[in-house]
């Protein structure tokens, strides 16, 4: 009988059970690839490799993660919407803390309930990813300044520079047709001030 992982079963792979181990630190490693980003519904990252190194402290009353998270990733480029390739770099520190009542995740604090035994980070390393990556996501360029894009969806764009941008829109705004709603939202502003 043949059996399929499902996304949870994948998902499964970046739990720590802390539960048993000693007050002090430990070392988890994780690596993070296609089959992980596939588990997240509506992900921009369409492939990716990563690794994910966890130094987890246990205290008493909380439990510290440091993570650091080093790989690549392919998304679109917003330039010329093939796949690009991107760098991900990201340290960060994860606070888990337990509590009877509920507490949303806000970033930077986790909590659980006492009850629990093991902490699932999948969640944490995906976020951690999206976040890491530049706000711009394009292909580099060559030694010579050139995006190294689609060369044939390049061709279509027209680059401008911004004395000519400028003098396409001083050419927009004269030639705009008056929105009524705005000229009257304008008389009330007017009127009020």
């Amino acid at each position: 009988m043949l059996y399929f992982r499902t996304e949870v079963d994948i998902l499964k792979k970046y739990i720590i059970p802390y539960k048993g181990l000693s007050i002090g630190k430990h070392r988890f490693d994780f690596e993070v690839d296609d089959r992980f980003f596939e588990a997240f519904e509506n992900s921009e990252i369409k492939r990716g490799h990563a690794h994910v190194g966890v130094v987890l402290t246990k205290n008493t009353t909380l439990l510290t993660l440091n993570v650091e998270i080093e790989g690549e990733v392919i998304v679109a480029c917003d330039r010329c919407l093939e796949d690009c390739s991107i760098p991900v770099h990201y340290n960060g520190e994860l606070i888990v803390r337990f509590s009877e009542t509920e507490a949303e995740y806000d970033g930077e604090v986790l909590w659980l309930s006492p009850a629990e035994t093991e902490v699932n980070l999948a969640q944490y390393i995906y976020e951690s990813i999206c976040l890491s990556l530049p706000y711009q996501r394009v292909h580099s360029t060559d030694e010579n300044g050139i995006p190294t894009c689609d060369p044939d969806m390049l061709a279509r764009f027209k680059i401008v520079t911004q004395d000519e941008f400028d003098r396409i829109e001083r050419q927009a705004e004269e030639h705009a047709v008056p929105n009524p709603a705005f000229e009257k939202l304008k008389a009330l502003k007017d009127k009020m001030e």
